[in-house]
């Protein structure tokens, strides 16, 4: 298992997105389809960013946050993962 991103909030592997904190939650990563980016807010604010996703029949939240710096490290391991865990075609 490959980790791409971990902080106290968030943890990217090749296996799983954990979300740790503020409600604890385990997405597999064969799993998820259809991930997307929600931006609320003005643009002269700090706008909150938010990765979401399609877990089974559900819609989920994967990431919020209002750091850009932050959001873009953990939706770049999202992609690098979502890309590793694909099959391979023949």
């Amino acid at each position: 298992m490959r980790t791409f991103y971990r902080s106290p909030d968030i943890m990217v592997t090749s296996d799983h997105v954990a979300v740790l904190r503020p409600h604890p939650a385990r997405f597999r990563m064969t799993e998820l389809r259809g991930a997307y980016i929600v931006r609320h807010g003005s643009a002269t604010i700090r706008p909150l960013l938010e990765i979401r996703a399609r877990y089974g029949d559900s819609d989920v939240q994967l990431f919020c946050t209002t750091d850009a710096r932050t959001f873009g490290q953990v939706r770049r391991a999202l992609i690098r993962a979502l890309e590793q865990c694909k099959p391979a075609r023949s």
